[in-house]
C-alpha cells in the first residue's frame, strides 16, 4: 500500500501546477545553452547534483524524519529553511505554490488526512508557507514508505518534470526524453546515497549561474513557463 501512495504523490499529473514551471530551463534554451537531447541531459544532471539534491532533496529527507518523530516545530524549521535558502524569487514562489497545493490535496485523501491535519493544525500560526520538498517528505512518511524510496521518488519526479519541459520547449522527442530519464537513473541513485542522511542545517545549493538564469526568465520577451 505504501508504494501505491508514494506513486500517487509522485504523479506528474497531480494538480499542483508543476507543469507551468521550467525551473530556469527556458532561459537556458533562450541563451542557446540547451538546444538538443544531449544538452538537456547535461543540464538536468547538473541541476540534480548541484541545485535540487543538495537543497530540496535534503529537506525532503529532513521532513520524513521530522514526521516519524512527530516533530512539529521541526517541520516549521524546514519550511523556514526553504524560504530563506531558495534564492531565485520565481523558484521560491513555485515551491510555495506547489507545496501549499500538495498539502491541500493530501487533506482530501483518506490515507493521509488524519496525520497530515495534525501537522497542519500545529503549524496553523506559522508565517512561512508550505514548500514542496517539505510537503513531499511529510506525505512520503505518512504514506509508510522508507526514506530512500521517498527521496528517490522526489528526485525522479523532479527530473521527469525537467525533461518534460525540454520535450515541450526545445523540442525534444518523447523517445529521447525517456532515454534521458533512463540515463539519469544512476545519478539519482548516487544523489540519494549522498544526501539521505545529511543534517537539514547543511541544506543549500551553490550555483550562481543557475540563479541568474532563473532571474532572466522573468524578462524574456516571450515565454511558455512561469519560472
Amino acid at each position: 500500500m505504501s508504494q501505491l501512495r508514494l506513486l500517487q504523490i509522485s504523479d506528474s499529473a497531480l494538480p499542483i501546477s508543476g507543469y507551468t514551471h521550467s525551473w530556469g530551463l527556458e532561459s537556458a534554451i533562450s541563451r542557446g545553452s540547451v538546444k538538443d537531447a544531449e544538452s538537456l541531459e547535461r543540464w538536468t544532471r547538473l541541476w540534480l547534483r548541484t541545485c535540487l539534491g543538495p537543497l530540496e532533496g535534503v529537506l525532503v529527507s529532513g521532513a520524513f524524519r521530522a514526521c516519524g518523530s512527530e516533530d512539529f516545530s521541526g517541520i516549521d524549521r524546514l519550511n523556514r529553511l526553504a524560504e530563506i535558502s531558495i534564492v531565485p524569487p520565481t523558484i521560491r514562489m513555485a515551491s510555495q505554490e506547489m507545496g501549499e497545493q500538495l498539502i491541500q490535496l493530501g487533506m482530501t485523501w483518506e490515507w493521509s488526512v488524519r496525520r497530515l491535519s495534525r501537522f497542519a493544525g500545529q503549524a496553523s500560526g506559522r508565517v512561512e508557507p508550505w514548500h514542496h520538498a517539505v510537503a513531499f517528505g511529510l506525505l512520503g512518511a505518512i504514506a509508510g514508505a522508507d526514506v530512500d524510496s521517498v527521496l528517490t521518488a522526489f528526485l525522479h519526479q523532479s527530473a521527469l518534470a525537467m525533461v518534460s519541459t525540454g520535450v515541450r520547449a526545445i523540442p525534444v522527442g518523447h523517445t529521447h526524453g525517456q532515454q534521458i530519464l533512463a540515463y539519469l537513473h544512476d545519478d539519482i541513485r548516487e544523489s540519494v546515497v549522498a544526501i539521505v542522511n545529511r543534517d537539514p542545517e547543511t541544506a543549500g545549493a551553490g550555483c550562481p549561474n543557475y540563479e541568474i538564469l532563473c532571474d532572466e526568465q522573468t524578462r524574456l520577451y516571450a515565454r511558455m513557463f512561469r519560472s
